[in-house]
């Protein structure tokens, strides 16, 4: 629905700042840089949580779907679905992760009181994208410089989530 909550509560339902009971602050306003430039065009709403331990999240809010980013330095036995902070890219694949930290946050854990348990199942790749989605797919994100992974990302993003994802993946 759009809301900002906190413990089921809704908050910020305008600019403004939230003391979020000792675990830090939570800023809703229209500053930030976003993760994805094809956005800037649009009016920014923006949430930003500066949590313990110098972690830091923005949640970039658009009309049918978010951005997020998190800021945070390396922290012994850290790891998530970005990876473990080990600087071997190599180690962190999504099924190497899922060995090691399971398929997603024990509830305990959370920060969110509603939780949705992961489900295993098939993981979507490239290679299930509609045949007839793929070649226009593929012209789209070959008109960039993008090549290897980021080229395969860029087709993914086109064929599940529509053209206007495609220049995002220079981005990153």
């Amino acid at each position: 629905n759009g809301q900002i909550t906190w413990d089921n509560e809704p908050i910020l339902d305008k600019f403004g700042t939230f003391n979020a009971a000792g675990l830090g602050t939570i800023t809703y306003n229209d500053k930030g840089e976003l993760v994805d430039a094809a956005q800037s065009h649009l009016q920014r709403h923006i949430v930003h949580m500066a949590l313990p331990s110098n972690v830091q999240v923005q949640i970039m809010r658009w009309s049918n779907h978010i951005n997020l980013r998190i800021t945070m330095p390396p922290l012994p036995g850290i790891d998530g679905h970005c990876g473990n902070f080990n600087q071997n890219p190599g180690d962190d694949t999504t099924e190497q992760i899922r060995d090691r930290i399971g398929l997603s946050v024990p509830q305990g854990e959370s920060l969110f009181k509603t939780y949705q348990p992961a489900v295993p199942g098939k993981k979507i790749t490239v290679d299930d994208c509609p045949a007839a989605k793929r070649p226009h797919a593929e012209a789209l994100c070959k008109t960039g410089t993008l090549a290897g992974e980021k080229l395969t990302a860029c087709i993914f993003d086109v064929c599940f989530a529509g053209d206007r994802y495609a220049g995002q993946d220079g981005v990153y």
